[in-house]
């Protein structure tokens, strides 16, 4: 209606997490921001702008809205675009790319309806951040999908043998519960087979940041197993598969990179 207010005017930022250009060359965008829930966001005309740069809408992007709101809406209208970073390097070629999709892809589906995720923000824009400034190295993908994990409270950096209570720096061998992420020592229980190299990857995973582990020489074997094990942990979380994940796994190759 002619003369009706637009809602009052707001800014945040945040990472684009999926997006849609229209032909007409309006864009309609979902943002995980810094602070507050996640939101959905139209852009009009951003196809045809001289201004508005349309690398702003692109999944993986870190971009600033200045939008309006109103109360009750499921979409926003966007008074002004702005692109902070990219991420140029993380997305170089096609493995880059994909891997930024996937990493994208994944944590938007990770994400719970309503409420904000400030630890989820923090986790992926670090991520993008590494791969942008230090490249990929194989150590990333479980390191990333278990810390994922964690910050949505399925993981615990707490781990100690379910039956007699030891500390994993206390035991030497140990069974692994994938279901529960339940350890039992060799005590207590035969370990068929032992899990305790990678129980132990995945509580240095959770207490230690990426930096500390980037460079330390850990087999493939255990990175992959480590990795396969993550995925099993999140596929009942996401309830689809993702559409980058083949492409991910295929570009990577047996040795994830």
């Amino acid at each position: 209606m002619s003369g009706s207010n637009p809602g009052a005017l707001r800014k945040t930022t945040g990472i684009v997490m999926e997006s849609r250009i229209l032909p007409e060359g309006d864009a309609f965008l979902r943002l995980l921001p810094e602070d507050g829930e996640v939101g959905s966001f139209r852009v009009k005309g951003i196809k045809k702008s001289k201004t508005r740069p349309i690398a702003a809408v692109e999944p993986g992007s870190l971009t600033v809205l200045d939008y309006y709101f109103t109360q009750g809406r499921e979409t926003f209208n966007v008074k002004e675009i702005g692109l902070v970073r990219r991420f140029d390097k993380a997305k170089t070629g096609y493995s880059g790319t994909v891997l930024v999709s996937y990493l994208v892809e994944l944590v938007s589906s990770f994400l719970t309806e309503g409420g904000s995720h400030p630890l989820e923000y923090k986790l992926l824009l670090g991520a993008l951040k590494e791969l942008d400034e230090d490249g990929y190295k194989p150590v990333f993908l479980p390191f990333f999908k278990l810390k994922l994990l964690y910050v949505g409270g399925f993981l615990s950096k707490e781990m100690e043998c379910a039956s007699c209570g030891k500390n994993l720096s206390e035991i030497q061998s140990c069974s692994l519960d994938e279901t529960h992420f339940e350890i039992v020592c060799g005590e207590c229980g035969t370990p068929k087979p032992d899990k305790f190299g990678l129980v132990l990857f995945v509580q240095d995973c959770l207490a230690l940041r990426y930096r500390d582990l980037k460079d330390k020489k850990i087999s493939l074997e255990l990175l992959k197993e480590a990795d396969s094990l993550s995925n099993r942990a999140l596929k009942p979380l996401l309830g689809k598969r993702l559409k980058s994940e083949p492409m991910l796994y295929e570009s990577l190759g047996e040795n994830l990179g």
